[in-house]
């Protein structure tokens, strides 16, 4: 067995690392608070635990269909961290690797005892001889402005240089959620929605969970504001051509920062107006923590992509606002704003699944074109998505699981009633089954074919 340092340990201050080895191999560290452990388990801890923190590595890839476990969402059970594949959702122990579902993932011991974290591991390519290649950080920050240079008019930088309002220690999460929607600098959106995501985690194993609230104390808009874009008809956007050119793919680079900006307020927008959702059973059932959470998730990880676009328009030259934007995808969340099947369906299941089929080709684009830095931020935005169709994929399984009814005629369904025309191809059959869909979901489907949006 080989013992593989990875670091010292005040230098491995984030709550996940990938780790390279020379044998080809990637494996996941977590630094995770501490629980206090049961008698039995005290000598083993005792090696991993270090200053109120506990580290615990595991295989990089999940043992049911490979999903990337460093995305994975953390949760305490029995007095032990259990993480789940955001692509299926199965669960493992951190410490053991055993699962509620029978299978078993590999885990290896960590000794931070002396002054470095080392992990134990055995190499089937290289035995004793194996090392370290690269410890890669899991970034989870967002890209915050730091200056309003990129501002056009006094009233825009007045706003950005306003100070951030937080919501109250007891606010609940419908409270927060309404604040973000009813946010128009986008900064701002950005830090509060990155700041609730982490007070919920935070939060979630402690005797102080965030109440969930409901929406009567709150008042939502009609739709989101926003500072320092214009907005038009769908149509006078300007078409973003085919990425040969800076202009080009800044036009692209713009429009998908729209999008994730929307993307945050959809998120955010699913916790509140259906947090008081009840199943149509016999004994109805509402939603448990974990839509919140998943949900809260993916509305961090759309602040993560718009900052990091933002960021990268800045970089070359533009800003976010220098171009006109639509706002097509709350139009759709309008539309299916009384039903929490319809808006899983429309938004994660069609949506946020086409951006899985036209990525990859939008990555290509900027690959062509030598822009290595723009495709860095397409791929970290195309993985994290296919996650995010997972979210909806298992939440919409969840709910049709307890009212007994067929999840993918569910959804069908609700695609010919709220969705205008086909679903179009080519479709990116990979990633879509990596994220729980199969074909009998996609093919050979067609929405209402009106100009008026059906009642």
């Amino acid at each position: 067995m080989a013992r593989v340092p990875l670091g010292p340990l005040s230098s491995l201050t984030q709550a996940r690392y990938v780790i390279h080895l020379s044998d080809g191999k990637r494996l996941v560290l977590f630094r995770l608070p501490t629980i206090e452990p049961n008698a039995k388990d005290s000598q083993t801890l005792a090696r991993n635990d270090s200053n109120g923190w506990s580290y615990y590595v595991m295989e990089a890839e999940c043992p049911h269909a490979g999903g990337p476990m460093q995305d994975s969402s953390v949760d305490i059970e029995d007095s032990a961290y259990i993480v789940s594949c955001p692509w299926h959702a199965y669960d493992f122990n951190v410490e053991t690797g055993e699962s509620s579902v029978g299978i078993k993932a590999c885990t290896f011991p960590v000794d931070v005892s002396g002054e470095s974290v080392v992990v134990e591991y055995t190499s089937e390519k290289l035995g004793d001889a194996v090392e370290l290649v690269k410890l890669e950080a899991v970034s989870e920050q967002m890209k915050l402005k730091k200056s309003s240079a990129s501002t056009t008019t006094t009233e825009t930088s007045q706003e950005e240089n306003a100070p951030i309002r937080y919501p109250d220690d007891n606010a609940t999460v419908c409270e927060w959620c309404a604040h973000i929607l009813n946010t128009s600098n986008p900064e701002h959106k950005i830090e509060l929605t990155a700041h609730l995501f982490n007070l919920f985690t935070t939060r979630e194993g402690t005797a102080e969970q965030m109440v969930i609230g409901n929406t009567s104390s709150v008042a939502l808009p009609m739709l989101p504001p926003r500072d320092g874009v214009k907005d038009v008809n769908r149509s006078a956007v300007p078409r973003p051509g085919r990425g040969g050119t800076q202009k080009s793919r800044i036009n692209m680079l713009h429009a998908l920062a729209n999008i994730e900006q929307w993307a945050i307020d959809l998120a955010v927008d699913i916790c509140v107006r259906f947090a008081q959702f009840q199943t149509e059973t016999t004994e109805t059932q509402g939603l448990p923590r974990a839509f919140f959470h998943d949900w809260l998730k993916v509305a961090n990880d759309e602040a993560k992509h718009f900052s990091l676009l933002r960021t990268r328009l800045e970089e070359m030259g533009s800003y976010f606002g220098a171009l006109p934007v639509h706002h097509g995808l709350w139009e759709s969340a309008t539309a299916t704003a009384h039903d929490l099947r319809a808006r899983i369906s429309i938004i994660a299941l069609v949506h946020e699944a086409r951006g899985l089929d036209v990525n990859p080709v939008t990555i290509d684009k900027f690959r062509k074109a030598g822009d290595g830095e723009s495709v860095d931020t397409l791929e970290i935005i195309h993985n994290d998505e296919i996650t995010h169709v997972t979210t909806g994929h298992r939440w919409l399984s969840w709910i049709c699981s307890q009212e007994e009814t067929d999840p993918v005629q569910v959804f069908r369904g609700n695609v010919q009633k709220y969705f205008r025309g086909p679903l179009r191809e080519p479709f990116n059959t990979e990633a879509r089954l990596q994220a729980g869909l199969d074909s009998r979901y996609y093919e050979d489907l067609v929405g209402y074919q009106g100009t008026a949006q059906p009642a």
